[in-house]
């Protein structure tokens, strides 16, 4: 009977540190609390998503004028807008010049204009 229930505690805890790993891995947050913004919308009218978690799809690419990589808005190509942090696991550099979701906290400053802190990069199916 003691060894049964070690074996279900141990397997209880188990459960719980793949569950907690997961959520850490995939930022913790709701998907309701993340609003689908277009790149083009976050680029003409940056005040009203300031600080606000984000998430926005185009085509990634590298910025040598802003030394980083960026989003280009997929319909137009017009509007870009800077990843200036990316804390996910995924190379960016493997990503560029496909279609991606970039999900992060969107801010806009004189330095580097209209940029998103990345938690998670990855390509868009289809």
């Amino acid at each position: 009977m003691g060894r049964t229930l070690m074996y279900a505690a141990i397997t209880a805890l188990a459960a719980l540190v793949l569950s907690a790993t997961f959520l850490l891995n995939h930022g913790g947050e709701s998907l309701a609390s993340v609003q689908q913004v277009s790149v083009h919308d976050l680029t003409t009218g940056p005040t009203r998503f300031e600080g606000r978690t984000v998430s926005t799809v185009g085509v990634l690419s590298f910025s040598d004028e802003h030394d980083s990589y960026q989003l280009v808005d997929a319909d137009e190509g017009k509007f870009a807008l800077i990843i200036r942090r990316y804390t996910g696991g995924d190379s960016l550099e493997d990503l560029a010049g496909r279609t991606v979701r970039v999900r992060g906290v969107f801010g806009s400053d004189e330095d580097s204009g209209v940029h998103i802190d990345a938690s998670y990069v990855g390509l868009v199916a289809g």
